[in-house]
């Protein structure tokens, strides 16, 4: 029965880690085309920042996987 409980619990978090990827996502997209053809030091480093938040994501949400 724990093993039912587990898949249901995984089912329940794949659509929070994909939202979560997704905004993290959309918000690299708007900050490119915010900037258009121009370089930004700035932008690109609030880009590598939400890069890295959504592989942290990322990484977490397998690791949970590996743990069940």
């Amino acid at each position: 029965m724990s093993a039912l409980n587990d898949s249901t619990d995984a089912d329940l978090d794949v659509p929070d880690v994909e939202a979560t990827v997704s905004e993290l996502l959309a918000q690299v997209d708007r900050i490119r085309e915010s900037t258009g053809d121009e370089f930004s030091l700035a932008a690109l480093e609030r880009q590598a920042v939400l890069l890295e938040q959504a592989h942290d994501v990322l990484t977490a949400a397998l690791d949970a996987v590996d743990r069940r």
